[in-house]
């Protein structure tokens, strides 16, 4: 009886991690399609802020800037 029951665990153990692993590897996100940009100028362009404000990145030449872009994947 107890070597069913070592089965039966094993089994549950392979088909969890077998699980796992599709589950990550369905969920991974794409690499980027261009070269990375670091230290490298922005182009110019301008926005309208949460205030409905025009805003141009160039304002923002004299300092560092990070710029983060998302692609929506929720």
């Amino acid at each position: 009886m107890k070597r069913g029951w070592k089965i039966a665990g094993l089994s549950v153990l392979v088909l969890s991690a077998v699980l796992l692993l599709l589950f990550l590897r369905a969920n991974r996100v794409p690499k980027p399609q261009i070269a990375s940009a670091s230290g490298k100028p922005a182009p110019d362009f301008t926005l309208k802020d949460q205030d409905g404000q025009d805003f141009t990145l160039s304002s923002l030449r004299s300092r560092p800037v990070l710029l983060i872009f998302y692609r929506g994947y929720w």
